[in-house]
C-alpha cells in the first residue's frame, strides 16, 4: 500500500509533470512493483534475523521514520532502520536501511562497482538521510547504512554497507537550499546541458517541460 507522504507527493508529481497517459501509467506501475518488492525484502531480512523497523513501533498504524527541514520543503522518509543484526555479522547499529529495485544491467553494475560509483544519486540520498536522521535516531550516522538492491529481472538481491559521507550530505543539502532560494526568487537555474539533444535529456521524462521554459 502506498501511504508515505513522499510517496504520495511522488505520484502527484508524476501526474503533474507527465502529460501522456501512457507515461503516467508506466511510472506508476514501476513505482508499485518496486514498492511490492521492497515489502518482500523486509520480510526476507526479518526472516534472516534482522530486527528491521519500517514504522515506529513496527505497528501498521505507526508513523514512518523521516525528517522535515526548511519548513517542510526538504523532507523524506527512510525505508527502514535496523536495530539489531543477526549474531556473528558484527553489524553496527542503529543502521539506516535503503532498498532499491533495478533492471539486470543496473543491478550488475551495482554489484560490481558499489552503489556510490554506479548510482551516485542513491548514495547522495543515503548520506542525506543519515545526516538528517541523526537528531531523531542518535548514532545512525556513525553506523554504515545497509543498502539492498533487488534485480527485478531475476529477483537476486545484493547487500552492501555504505559508510556515512558527511561531505556528500553537506553538498546535497547546500544544493537543496540553493534550489529553494532560486525558486523563491523566480530564478531559473542553469540546465544540465546546452541542448535538448544531450544524452540525459533525451531519456528524461521531464525534458519537454524543461526545454519549453523561457530562460
Amino acid at each position: 500500500m502506498v501511504t508515505g507522504y513522499d510517496h504520495l507527493l511522488f505520484l502527484a508529481g508524476v501526474v503533474f509533470f507527465l502529460y501522456r497517459s501512457k507515461d503516467i501509467a508506466t511510472y506508476v506501475s514501476i513505482f508499485a512493483i518496486g514498492h511490492a518488492l521492497e515489502d518482500l525484502a523486509v520480510a526476507w531480512l526479518r526472516g534472516a534475523g534482522f530486527d528491521l523497523y519500517t514504522r515506529k513501533g513496527n505497528r501498521p498504524d505507526g508513523g514512518q521514520f523521516g525528517f522535515s527541514v526548511a519548513g517542510g520543503r526538504i523532507r523524506g522518509h527512510v525505508d527502514g532502520i535496523i536495530a539489531v543484526g543477526p549474531e556473528g555479522l558484527g553489524l553496527a547499529v542503529p543502521a539506516l536501511w535503503e532498498c532499491k529495485t533495478m533492471n539486470a544491467k543496473n543491478w550488475r553494475a551495482c554489484v560490481k562497482d558499489g552503489v556510490t560509483k554506479s548510482k551516485p544519486v542513491y548514495a547522495a540520498q543515503i548520506a542525506v538521510y543519515q545526516a538528517y536522521m541523526e537528531s531523531s535516531v542518535p548514532g545512525i550516522s556513525a553506523a554504515p547504512a545497509v543498502f539492498t538492491a533487488i534485480n527485478k529481472d531475476t529477483a537476486e538481491m545484493h547487500h552492501e554497507q555504505v559508510p556515512f559521507d558527511a561531505d556528500l550530505a553537506q553538498r546535497m543539502s547546500d544544493r537543496g537550499v540553493r534550489i529553494l532560494q532560486a525558486t523563491d526568487a523566480g530564478e531559473l537555474l542553469p540546465r544540465i546541458a546546452a541542448s535538448a539533444d544531450f544524452f540525459e535529456c533525451r531519456f528524461c521524462p521531464w525534458s519537454d517541460r524543461c526545454w519549453r521554459l523561457e530562460r
